[in-house]
């Protein structure tokens, strides 16, 4: 007689149910660091949008080309600017794939990260007020 040396339908279940409940332990780990990865990507280009704002405001050629009330706008839809020169200049030059940006964590998807640059009655020059809402 042959002796066959494949393996059982019993292995296989076993096998396979092993496998299954392996998955079910792992996958919401897996979840969670998911989504700790995409908030962390939100932030890193919230930073860079305030980081950013601190360029411009010190950078005397960057800052004649803002506005009073000017803003940059970072929500699901994208980054995105009222002022052309925003776009057109300094956003390329600073952020690298700021066109296919937009926010990717469940967390933030309704919320909107704003850079708004506003007068300051004190000293005359235009501040700058950042922050999620």
């Amino acid at each position: 007689m042959k002796k066959n040396g494949g393996f059982s339908l019993v292995e296989l279940i076993i096998v396979i149910a092993i496998m299954a409940v392996m998955i079910g332990l792992l996958a919401p780990q897996y979840v969670k660091y998911v989504e700790k990865s995409r908030k962390a990507k939100d932030d890193k280009l919230a930073s860079e949008l305030a980081e950013l704002a601190n360029v411009i405001a010190s950078d005397e050629d960057y800052f004649s080309m803002i506005n009073e009330n000017d803003y940059i706008k970072f929500d699901a839809t994208g980054v995105y600017s009222n002022n052309t020169a925003l776009e057109e200049d300094i956003l390329p030059e600073y952020i690298s794939g700021w066109e296919s940006a937009k926010i990717v964590s469940n967390e933030y998807k309704d919320m909107c990260y704003t850079v708004q640059f506003v007068a300051n009655a004190d000293d005359y020059k235009i501040a700058i007020q950042v922050g999620w809402n």
